[in-house]
Formats: C-alpha cells, sequence, structure tokens
C-alpha cells in the first residue's frame, strides 16, 4: 500500500468556478439539446411534423432557453457545492460528538435538493415567462 500521510484531500471547488462551470454546462446542454426537444414537440403537434413546421427554426427561442437555463445552471452547482461542504462539515461534527457515522447519501442529496431550490427561484419565472411571450 502507498503512504498517503503527505497527501492532502483536494480542494473544493470556489464558489465563482462552481457559477462558470454550471452556467456553461447549462449552455451546452441547451445547445445540445433544444433542437431535439423542438422536433419532438413538432411530432406531437396535432396537425403533424410538417405542417407545425417541419425541420424549419428548429433553433428558434433557444437564446430565451439559453438565457434561463444558464443561470439557473450556475445556481445550482453553486449552491450544491457550497452546501455540500459545509454540510461535510457539519456531518463530520455530528459523528465525532455522538460516536455515530453519518451517511455521505444524506448530505449529497440534502445538498442537491437546496440546489434545486436555487434553480428553481430563476428556472420557473423564466419559464412561465416564455409561456407568456413566445
Amino acid at each position: 500500500m502507498a503512504d498517503t500521510s503527505g497527501i492532502s484531500a483536494p480542494l473544493p471547488p470556489s464558489f465563482l468556478t462552481c457559477l462558470v462551470a454550471g452556467g456553461m454546462a447549462g449552455t451546452t446542454v441547451d445547445v445540445a439539446l433544444f433542437p431535439i426537444d423542438t422536433i419532438k414537440t413538432r411530432l406531437q403537434a396535432p396537425g403533424g411534423f410538417f405542417k407545425a413546421g417541419g425541420f424549419h427554426g428548429i433553433y428558434r427561442g433557444l437564446g430565451a432557453a439559453a438565457a434561463g437555463s444558464a443561470p439557473g445552471a450556475a445556481l445550482f452547482f453553486s449552491t450544491y457545492e457550497t452546501a455540500k461542504a459545509r454540510l461535510g462539515e457539519q456531518q463530520q461534527l455530528i459523528a465525532d460528538q455522538h460516536n455515530i457515522q453519518v451517511s455521505d447519501a444524506t448530505v449529497h442529496m440534502t445538498a442537491a435538493s437546496l440546489g434545486e431550490v436555487a434553480a428553481c427561484l430563476v428556472r420557473v419565472p423564466t419559464e412561465a415567462s416564455s409561456k407568456l411571450f413566445f
């Protein structure tokens, strides 16, 4: 077995790093999947695929979708990573004080839930406004 006594655990990513990475991830997902979602919606249209527009303008509305998903994803990842770090610290304190083992899964699920709540603060108003204006 290798000696790991001199190796420290990697530092968690900074809030800004999570914010930028989340925004880039949200934008990438939208650009990649938006046309597929548009085609799926047109395939389900009552008048048929070609009456609904066919392949014409499959990227129409991408800007509005990206405007909501990039900030939402950025907020999710930054909140998730921050909450995971803070909850992990609390998990260790509880384990030490009460001599019990707290599951890592609990930390991850709670952090993900908090991240999703934060992302919904951006996503829901954006989707609601896109339904009104588009």
